[in-house]
């Protein structure tokens, strides 16, 4: 099995999909941009491939823009210190 067909078993594994995937110059090789359900699916696919010692990862969520305007409505409770 190829390389990118291993990776989308392992995404859809997870009830998930591989938007895209790209090479790259730099401290990265490899930015794939994958739909997971929720936080623990990533950490689940992270720790697999991880496990494995062949492969470093570093996940980085995204939000969308109704995510981000959702989070500026919330009010949080917060005094700085000293303050």
């Amino acid at each position: 099995m190829g390389g990118w067909a291993a990776v989308e078993q392992v995404v859809a594994g997870l009830g998930g999909r591989v938007e895209a995937m790209y090479f790259a110059f730099g401290a990265d090789d490899l930015v794939m941009i994958v739909e997971l359900p929720d936080s623990v699916s990533m950490a689940a696919a992270g720790l697999t491939v991880k496990a494995g010692g062949a492969l470093q990862t570093r996940a980085t969520p995204l939000l969308t823009l109704d995510e981000i305007d959702e989070a500026a409505r919330r009010q949080v409770s917060f005094r700085a210190p000293g303050a």
